[in-house]
């Protein structure tokens, strides 16, 4: 009976798809099924009796045997895709990009371990491939639909600009809502782009010490035409705050997002308050206005990408809901929050803290 047990045993480890070794605590592989020479280069009768660190690359042996050490000494499971940029050493030497899945077990004669190594190099092609295509869709995107709406306003504001005796009234109010809606299209793409740079990890953030009071007033005389259209009061209110350490352009961004938000959702008559302040260790950014509010359930969802409450579905408010995610997304790559709170029928208020300026230097993060 035990050694039909143990037939059995070796049928099922040669039956597993990913390449097994099994180890004891003196680190020797004791047991290998037969996929380790399709994963690996070796057979299994040529790994029995080796030290699991032959299949360790050599510049990663050192670490691994510390880490071993850790492990031995409180063993527990450990799934597949725990721990990135792991690799295996092939028997010919050239490095193999795996998941490893470890089971422990204990037996009368110690603990045994049990490593599962599935080779993800084609999964790893693919998604090299899939980023690649993803990289060269983006730049279509913006090529194709960025240039000719960039054409369109520049044409539009041209055409504005034309005396009285050239351009009538009627055709100057429909040139007005072709610049409108060509600009509203650009920002969603933009904001499209800027997500899916934020979703690759790859959106430039070019960090130096930045003036916040700048960035705020200049998004409140940029947005003070519009704010006066929809008889909406943009007050400011700065205090004299140490420079942030941050990106100018993209904290414009943030600011803007907010305010426009903000101005979206506060009817007419109402007013949305802009207060830089200090705030400790960071520099604090409000925006409140005297909306209607957001409902209570609703407030933990508002960051969530394409999220639109049921006060913006119901009033046909413009936006994609790309807006507050993409500002979440720059504060935190600047090492900062945001927050909001909202009370119906008051207003809401959006607060962002951004971390003071450094001695450090500038520099770019991906």
């Amino acid at each position: 009976m035990a050694r039909l047990q143990s037939s059995l045993f070796r049928l099922l480890l040669d039956a597993a798809p990913d390449a097994t070794v099994i180890v004891d605590e003196s680190a020797t592989i004791v047991l290998a099924n037969a996929q380790v020479a399709n994963v690996l280069g070796w057979s299994q009768d040529e790994l029995v009796g080796q030290h699991i660190e032959v299949l360790v690359p050599d510049k990663l042996r050192e670490v691994h045997q510390e880490r071993r050490t850790g492990f031995l000494g409180a063993p527990m499971a450990r799934p597949m895709g725990v721990g990135r940029n792991l690799f295996a050493r092939h028997k010919d030497g050239h490095e193999v990009p795996v998941e490893i899945s470890l089971s422990p077990l204990e037996t009368d004669s110690g603990v045994l371990v049990t490593a599962s190594v599935r080779d993800i190099s084609d999964r790893l092609r693919i998604e090299e491939e899939a980023t690649r295509m993803r990289e060269e869709i983006i730049a279509t995107v913006s090529h194709e639909l960025r240039t000719p709406l960039t054409s369109i306003i520049g044409y539009a504001e041209l055409l504005a600009d034309l005396d009285d005796t050239e351009l009538g009234p009627r055709a100057r109010g429909i040139l007005e809502v072709i610049r409108r809606n060509a600009a509203r299209e650009l920002r969603l793409v933009d904001d499209l782009l800027t997500m899916a740079s934020l979703d690759e990890e790859r959106l430039q953030i070019t960090l130096a010490p930045v003036d916040l009071l700048e960035v705020v007033q200049r998004v409140v005389v940029d947005h003070a035409p519009g704010a006066r259209d929809a008889q909406i009061e943009v007050r400011f209110e700065g205090d004299s705050v140490r420079p942030v350490y941050g990106d100018f352009i993209r904290l414009v961004q943030v600011v803007e997002n907010l305010l426009t938000n903000a101005l979206k959702f506060t009817g007419p008559g109402g007013v949305v308050t802009m207060r830089v302040s200090d705030a400790g260790s960071m520099a604090l950014v409000e925006v409140a206005d005297t909306g209607a509010g957001v409902a209570p359930e609703e407030v933990p969802k508002i960051f969530q990408r394409l999220y639109r409450g049921s006060d913006a579905v119901a009033s046909q408010a413009q936006g994609a809901g790309l807006g507050l995610p993409i500002a979440q997304k720059i504060v935190h790559a600047h090492g900062g929050r945001i927050d909001v709170t909202s009370e119906m029928g008051i207003g809401t208020v959006f607060r962002v803290h951004v971390p003071y300026a450094t001695s450090r230097p500038s520099r770019s993060l991906g």
